[in-house]
């Protein structure tokens, strides 16, 4: 068979043209946005949970969830550590507490404390209309840490954004997208419902709504970067009043990390 020169370069056009179009749907990202309003799903009574963690089938930690609503405020406040073979290798306790507006789901502040054998990190976050104002330190740091800005309407942190996400309708094919700044830089967090089915944790057996998760970072110059450390995760709420977190399976640059819940008072 012969080789055009003409097909080639028609060939390499379509791939550019392609190429074009790919980046081009990335680049209106902001467009895709779902709107800030919550859903009709009712707000998340005051309750207790209690989590284990590990990486692949070995069990590594717990994390204590107490999560109230205080007049017009939904308050979170969480523990998680290492357990185990893992407390040896890797020794790591934290403290994460949020709060936010109950009806609207915005978030107002984080505070989160992280404390390793060499070095405790602190991290503030304090949320407005107009973004977040960030203050993080580390015992590690030579220099004196200074506040920092980011100025996006409608973020989330973590707390909210599980509300926010529980709120909706969660029909099958839905697909949710929200920009969410847990710690030190923003996410779009992309959460697809995947269907229903019967799901077994230490607690029961329970109805469940599956979910996909989709994390990639927001550039400075507003463009998507992937991840770095998260590629990609599987969530199971409870079909029911509560919609709770279940289990959570995440890939991640370890390998296989999961959450399953073992307690809920």
């Amino acid at each position: 068979m012969s080789y055009s020169p003409t097909a080639g370069w028609c060939r390499l056009f379509a791939l550019l043209l392609l190429l074009a179009a790919t980046v081009a749907a990335r680049a209106d990202w902001q467009d895709e946005l779902t709107g800030p309003d919550p859903g009709e799903f009712p707000p998340l009574r005051s309750m207790t949970l209690e989590y284990e963690c590990g990486w692949a089938g070995l069990t590594a930690g717990r994390v204590s969830v107490e999560f109230s609503r205080v007049d017009d405020m939904c308050v979170l406040d969480a523990t998680a550590a290492t357990t185990g073979l893992a407390r040896v290798l890797w020794r790591m306790d934290a403290t994460h507490e949020a709060r936010g507006h109950l009806l609207t789901l915005k978030p107002e502040s984080v505070r989160q404390k992280e404390v390793y054998h060499y070095q405790t990190i602190r991290t503030d976050l304090d949320f407005d209309e107009d973004g977040v104002d960030r203050f993080r330190e580390s015992t590690q740091d030579q220099k004196p840490a200074r506040r920092k800005r980011y100025d996006y309407p409608n973020l989330f942190d973590l707390q909210t954004a599980l509300l926010f996400v529980r709120s909706q309708k969660l029909d099958t094919g839905d697909v949710y997208r929200l920009v969410v700044y847990p710690a030190t830089a923003p996410y779009l967090a992309t959460v697809t419902v995947l269907g229903r089915e019967k799901i077994k944790v230490k607690t029961g057996s329970y109805a469940a709504i599956k979910i996909d998760l989709q994390l990639e970072k927001v550039t400075d110059d507003m463009t998507l970067a992937p991840h770095g450390k998260f590629k990609h995760g599987t969530g199971w709420l409870s079909d029911d009043a509560d919609r709770i977190p279940l289990r959570l399976n995440a890939q991640l640059f370890v390998g296989t990390v999961w959450a399953e819940l073992v307690k809920l008072e």
